[in-house]
């Protein structure tokens, strides 16, 4: 028995450590630097079409699109901490009403998530193939 509460004790702690680890790894100023569609090759994204975005500790993130569209918003992690959960708040100073986590599901799975690199997969459902699959975007953080 005691055994048994040692590893459970030693597991939770894990998990403790790799939430934080991830959430110092993810909470920076990321841009984004390609994409690969599904079923496709990744392509390289002009700077210009970019997207910044980045990740507060707190929970928030902002967003800027094309270097004009600005969106502020929530994010979490799954309760793993391999998917996020995205909900946007605010676009352009306009505040999006009945938006919550209550209407989320952490759709986006972390690929890869280093010191430098954000690879995350945004889950699509391809209506014609009747399939789901993901794109994948790359982001390199900004200093």
């Amino acid at each position: 028995m005691k055994l048994a509460l040692t590893t459970l004790f030693f597991f939770l702690l894990c998990l403790v450590r790799l939430h934080e680890n991830k959430m110092d790894l993810i909470c920076q100023k990321w841009r984004q630097v390609g994409i690969k569609d599904f079923g496709k090759d990744y392509k390289s994204i002009d700077k210009s079409m970019t997207e910044v975005i980045i990740f507060k500790k707190d929970g928030a993130y902002d967003e800027e699109l094309y270097g004009s569209l600005q969106i502020k918003g929530q994010w979490k992690f799954s309760m793993d901490s391999l998917k996020l959960s995205l909900v946007l708040t605010e676009m352009n100073g306009k505040t999006l009403a009945g938006t919550s986590f209550d209407d989320s599901k952490p759709i986006d799975s972390i690929i890869k998530l280093t010191r430098d690199t954000l690879i995350y997969g945004a889950l699509v459902y391809f209506g014609e193939q009747k399939i789901y699959g993901h794109d994948d975007w790359y982001f390199v953080r900004e200093k």
